[in-house]
């Protein structure tokens, strides 16, 4: 069974994106690593479906104690559990609020397929454009609604920024599981 927690961040100069929740999915899926399995996590909200694929970036972790999230934007979908080698594209900076009232970082992570690997032209190449940024925003704020979670949305951070924010979550990753 594969540890997807920890596959290697990066390949080749590039970013790892492990699939979760596919594009079209009216459903959360999340990975559960003790028993290696994606599992049925909360509905969406009515009429609400990711609009690409959503994942994490493995052996990184974030302020709320996860891997840091990404969303593959593309014209396909994957399944749970597949591999994107991913170009950088940006990160949506969240500040989130949990239901038991915990004030924490939870930013977006935004990338494509890297063109070798996705042979259709990517949607963005070198950056988010302000429609699709405008479009994302509106997912993350609605797809929230009903959990108890409050999310703050806190501005978009380019590919150059948002490596270092990726770098600092592996960084993270190898504190806490240097003796494991």
């Amino acid at each position: 069974m594969a540890d997807y927690l920890r596959l290697p961040a990066t390949c080749r100069n590039l970013f790892r994106v492990i699939v979760e929740t596919p594009r079209g999915s009216a459903a959360k899926l999340a990975y559960e690593p003790k028993t290696g399995v994606f599992e049925y996590s909360r509905p969406l909200p009515v009429g609400n479906t990711y609009p690409y694929d959503w994942g994490f970036v493995p052996s990184t972790l974030g302020d709320d104690g996860d891997p840091l999230d990404g969303l593959v934007i593309h014209q396909a979908a994957a399944a749970p559990g597949v591999v994107i080698k991913c170009n950088l594209l940006g990160a949506l900076r969240v500040k989130q609020r949990d239901p038991d009232g915990t004030k924490v970082r939870n930013d977006r992570y935004i990338f494509c397929p890297h063109k070798e690997d996705a042979p259709d032209e990517p949607v963005a190449t070198a950056d988010v454009p302000r429609d699709l940024r405008r479009e994302i925003e509106q997912f993350f704020l609605s797809s929230v609604l009903g959990t108890g979670k409050k999310i703050k949305l806190k501005g978009w951070q380019n590919a150059a920024e948002a490596k270092l924010s990726l770098t600092k979550g592996m960084k993270s990753f190898k504190r806490k599981f240097a003796d494991q």
